[in-house]
């Protein structure tokens, strides 16, 4: 007959143990020796695995409850029917990682990266002295001898592209912000789930069984009406290039606020395009890369997964904007100096974004001061 594995322990590690083991595994995965972390069904709880290069480690079966991850690349991992309750991935790298049949019954996922990745339900079976038994982590609870877990896993702000959930139970899941192009929850249980300003383009909404009000806030595919008006957004920005190469002699300033440029694509790269407003405007995934965008205004805008890599954003105001998984490599960032003497300062008040997305900036002063959180 077979037994439930669920509530069986995992051979506990302590924090002492761990540490080398990574160690060797940080060394195999940058091809220097070391040795492919092989952790299946480890008792992990608590420990500290956090900003650690974890690629393609197995920890089939194993328990992290309450354990820190926060900043780890764990690409290609194996987290197979893993116990991750309460556990901290906050910016973590799941980037296809097997997440099969995990529990993240209250884990915080908040700004992870799950693009590819696999969630969709599954069981282990273990043979061991006792014959054969099953994990199911699906029927998990807490108990009186277990930390107390809020139910439901908090996805905000996730970067989860292409993520399936087939068959996962996803019950009181917070998807509040994320990003989901392309996600597939066929066959998933969602009820009391939450997508409000998630990014669901390219999902089949039939397959959330959801009422229409769930999705509030959300940025869907684009409309046809959307599309339509790409030529005439490109005209807007070549004339405002011109504006601004001719010293205004040419041309005029364009103002796209509140429109929606995700038909744009590559189309602004490069650019001269001081001063530009895009107040308001939906502009997920859009490549900004090695624009000159001085003084330019982003406020409000919807800017996830933009790419400012080698942009010149000086004195650019992001007052209130949505700035999750936003590329600024090699951007310079701070204030611009003005003809008259005077200065005009970068603003970050209030923007939704962490200070990992600028550690390849070029920052002329602390992010604080900017009024980044």
């Amino acid at each position: 007959m077979l037994a439930n594995a669920q509530d069986k322990d995992c051979t506990p590690l302590s924090q002492k143990d761990l540490n080398p083991i990574l160690a060797a595994h940080e060394r195999f995965a940058a091809y220097q020796g070391g040795k492919r972390a092989q952790l299946t069904h480890k008792g992990l709880d608590g420990l500290n695995l956090a900003n650690r290069v974890l690629s393609e480690a197995d920890f089939s079966g194993s328990s992290f409850v309450g354990a820190t991850l926060y900043g780890s690349n764990l690409q290609r991992a194996s987290l197979y029917c893993a116990d991750l309750r309460g556990a901290n991935l906050q910016a973590a790298n799941l980037t296809r990682a097997d997440m099969r049949g995990a529990s993240f019954r209250g884990a915080n996922l908040s700004y992870a990266i799950v693009d590819g990745g696999d969630l969709r339900a599954a069981r282990m079976m273990i043979v061991g002295p006792g014959g054969m038994i099953v994990m199911d982590r699906r029927g998990q609870e807490t108990n009186a001898s277990s930390p107390q877990i809020p139910d439901g896993v908090d996805f905000t702000n996730c970067s989860m592209k292409h993520v399936s959930f087939g068959n996962a139970k996803l019950d009181n899941a917070n998807f509040t912000g994320a990003i989901m192009d392309g996600a597939k929850f066929k066959g998933a249980k969602l009820t009391n789930a939450q997508f409000k300003g998630a990014v669901l383009t390219g999902v089949d909404l039939k397959e959330l069984n959801l009422p229409k009000e769930a999705f509030e806030g959300c940025v869907l595919d684009i409309t046809p009406e959307a599309q339509a008006k790409v030529e005439d957004l490109k005209a807007m920005i070549i004339s405002h290039e011109l504006w601004i190469s001719s010293e205004g002699a040419n041309g005029k300033t364009a103002a796209l606020d509140g429109e929606d440029l995700r038909p744009l694509q590559d189309f602004a790269a490069g650019r001269r395009l001081t001063g530009l407003s895009l107040r308001n405007a939906t502009a997920l995934n859009l490549n900004f890369s090695d624009c000159r965008l001085q003084a330019a205004k982003f406020d409000g805008a919807d800017l996830r997964g933009a790419n400012f890599s080698g942009c010149d954003l000086r004195g650019a105001s992001f007052k209130g904007a949505n700035l999750s998984h936003a590329t600024f490599a090699k951007a310079r960032l701070g204030p611009l100096k003005l003809a008259s003497g005077g200065e005009l300062a970068l603003v970050l008040t209030g923007a939704l974004a962490n200070s990992q997305q600028f550690i390849n900036a070029t920052v002329d002063c602390p992010l604080p001061e900017l009024g980044l959180q």
